[in-house]
């Protein structure tokens, strides 16, 4: 296991691990979870450490999960905003960065939805840069890297020993509100680290970041993963072990175009009953949450046998422990 090599990083983008990395954090992610399971104490593992939390956007699983994370391995959890923090003042980020890093040790920023896309990547890189802490992503416009680590920890568990050879479904879904596309852009980089078999599939004009599709494919080369791109849903579906639901918005037009744009797609992007009759017989359905029901996915599929949402949605504390362990320790 690589502990050492992980202690004192950022966690900002997948991009910047590897594969014995990632897989050494979800071997512990694993352990904290049974752990839990077993009564066993974890709090002497960040005992006295206080992780700064700044949400510059609406949260429910990542504000309580990271709580109760901090709380769970001994330490504290502070809750900020923008609005309330001299950043409202003007104060700049370079500034909030200096002075965080001798109260607290580890910083924690979700932020996205700024007016130009990768402005929120800026901010957070400024922030690495004048801070000796650790400073961990959750969620910014590029990616959503503790998700996506969720997301594979629940494949693992549901998938089996084989689960890197299971195909994989990242699906575009249709949603009224034109979303971040920096799950699946996450995810390419995952399965291509790991060696995973995706299939991300959506309509024309919703291809990912270039950047990520260029390093996704390159490090799949390497590590003998494969990546399929596909623009009919249903040819996705079939034989699919996991179909993935997650709306996202076009690098290729603007919001005002993309909303009106993505209406035709609306009833076949919606995972229902008949993608599920496409797939293998016990193929599951997951969504990072929260999922605009009916029109991302059907309530008797979000509410059915296949669905392990709430799993991975649990999933988000025992990676998030991992990780919070691992470089703030």
């Amino acid at each position: 296991m690589l502990t050492k090599a992980l202690k004192g990083r950022d966690f900002i983008s997948l991009m910047d691990f590897n594969k014995e990395e990632l897989e050494t954090i979800f071997d512990v992610a694993f352990n904290l979870k049974r752990k839990v399971a077993l009564g066993e104490p974890q709090d002497n593992l960040l005992k006295n450490k206080t992780l700064a939390m700044i949400f510059a956007n609406p949260s429910t699983r990542t504000r309580t999960s990271f709580e109760a994370a901090m709380t769970q391995l001994g330490g504290h959890a502070q809750f900020h905003t923008p609005e309330v923090m001299q950043i409202a003042h003007h104060e700049t980020w370079i500034d909030t960065a200096r002075v965080l890093d001798r109260y607290v040790d580890g910083i924690m920023i979700r932020m996205y939805g700024l007016e130009k896309y990768g402005q929120a990547r800026e901010i957070l890189k400024l922030m690495s840069a004048n801070a000796n802490i650790p400073l961990f992503n959750a969620l910014d416009d590029k990616e959503h890297p503790f998700q996506i680590m969720a997301d594979i920890m629940t494949m693992i568990e549901k998938l089996g020993p084989n689960w890197k050879s299971k195909k994989i479904v990242m699906s575009w879904a249709y949603s009224g509100r034109v979303k971040s596309a920096g799950v699946p852009q996450t995810m390419a980089i995952a399965a291509s680290l790991l060696g995973m078999n995706l299939t991300l599939a959506y309509p024309e004009k919703y291809d990912v970041d270039p950047e990520y599709m260029a390093f996704a494919n390159n490090a799949a080369e390497k590590s003998g993963a494969k990546i399929n791109i596909v623009h009919d849903v249903f040819d996705a579906a079939k034989d699919a072990d996991v179909i993935y639901a997650k709306s996202w918005g076009s690098f290729l037009m603007t919001k005002e175009e993309d909303t009106e744009y993505r209406k035709q797609f609306k009833e076949d992007w919606k995972i229902s009953r008949k993608h599920f009759d496409l797939a293998k017989k016990q193929a599951i359905f997951m969504h990072c949450l929260p999922a605009d029901r009916n029109l991302e996915v059907t309530d008797e599929i979000i509410d059915g046998p296949m669905s392990v949402v709430y799993d991975e949605a649990e999933n988000r504390l025992h990676t998030e422990k991992a990780i919070l362990a691992l470089s703030m320790k």
